[in-house]
């Protein structure tokens, strides 16, 4: 398989059976997954990973907070339900909701599959300067039950953390999570926010063993920063995989709405491209037009872990007794 996925990648005209696992994307509703599955049967992508939104999140509008999740969540157990075997559902919950840990209780009981929370997320309103996600610390007393609910079921949490220098304190909350419940599965996507600073992702990567990152970037503007990143320099991007073979996972996080601009093409361009970028040599993408971007080449084997393998396992993993032996080296995290 991992020979085919080489081949296949290298030719972007060919049909690529259905085997890949994308482990993070958004969707507005049920409406939107005929697009979705489209370009998921185009491109070879067995199942996707769908986390809970709010509607701030698929509209980008400050002005309607941290609302409609539960409306979400509810549309992505649906989506589940509908298409058996092609998503998962990742619903989130807020911690301003006194009913989060029953909510998301009665969510596994009905399928669902992991957890989304957006503590720790740097993002500031336009208007107040306020973090919009960040309401209170990451290892709040009021979270730890919802932690230890999902170490104890074996319950993978997506935790989008900025731990670097312009959000002080987020690495060392994050940490002491890490540190608490060392056997929860945490998947911190987008490199860690940690692609420009590798050796802070590497600190944490060296440090908590259930510890997982994905490689997608979010928005637009992210994601062009971030094929143009690598494309300056492969070489660490490829030295960061060869040492981490089983932490990458492969992810699109482009946010599937109901917008007329983001059609079936505009989801296959971009999944597309993340999909060249681990695959080939030099690329072009729509969303840098005119411009020949260095990809990453990367050998069969290990694109098929990042691409399938490494989440199966990731998915399969009890952990059990872990131990966390070392202690953070401050140095390497950036934070001065």
């Amino acid at each position: 398989m991992s020979s085919l996925i080489g081949l296949l990648l290298s030719c972007s005209l060919l049909w690529i059976p259905a085997q890949i696992i994308n482990t993070h994307e958004h969707i507005q509703s049920e409406a939107e997954v005929p697009k979705l599955l489209a370009v998921m049967d185009d491109l070879g992508i067995e199942r996707t990973v769908l986390v809970g939104s709010s509607w701030f999140t698929i509209t980008l509008n400050e002005d309607l907070g941290f609302s409609r999740y539960d409306e979400n969540n509810e549309a992505l157990l649906r989506i589940v339900a509908r298409w058996p075997g092609r998503f998962e559902a990742w619903p989130t919950v807020t911690p301003e909701d006194p009913d989060m840990f029953s909510k998301f209780l009665s969510l596994v009981e009905r399928g669902a599959t992991g957890l989304k929370l957006y503590l720790g997320h740097g993002y500031r309103t336009k208007k107040t300067g306020a973090y919009f996600f960040h309401t209170r610390p990451l290892d709040d007393p009021a979270m730890l039950p919802l932690y230890a609910f999902c170490e104890e079921r074996f319950i993978p949490v997506c935790f989008h953390v900025n731990p670097g220098p312009k959000t002080p304190g987020f690495a060392k909350e994050f940490i002491a999570v890490l540190k608490q419940f060392p056997d929860l599965k945490v998947i911190c996507p987008h490199f860690m926010l940690s692609s420009i600073k590798d050796s802070r992702l590497r600190e944490f990567l060296d440090t908590f063993p259930n510890l997982y990152t994905d490689i997608s970037f979010g928005h637009d503007d992210y994601l062009k920063a971030g094929l143009q990143r690598v494309s300056r320099d492969p070489d660490k991007f490829r030295a960061l995989f060869a040492d981490y073979p089983d932490r990458f996972l492969f992810g699109t996080d482009c946010v599937i709405t109901a917008y007329a601009e983001k059609d079936e093409a505009w989801i296959r361009a971009r999944y597309q491209s993340y999909l060249d970028l681990l695959g080939k040599a030099t690329y072009h993408s729509p969303v840098l037009p005119g411009q020949t971007l260095n990809g990453l080449n990367l050998p069969p084997d290990l694109l098929n872990r990042i691409l399938r393998e490494n989440y199966l396992a990731f998915q399969a993993k009890k952990p059990t007794g872990t131990g966390i032996t070392r202690l953070i080296d401050w140095d390497r995290m950036g934070l001065k």
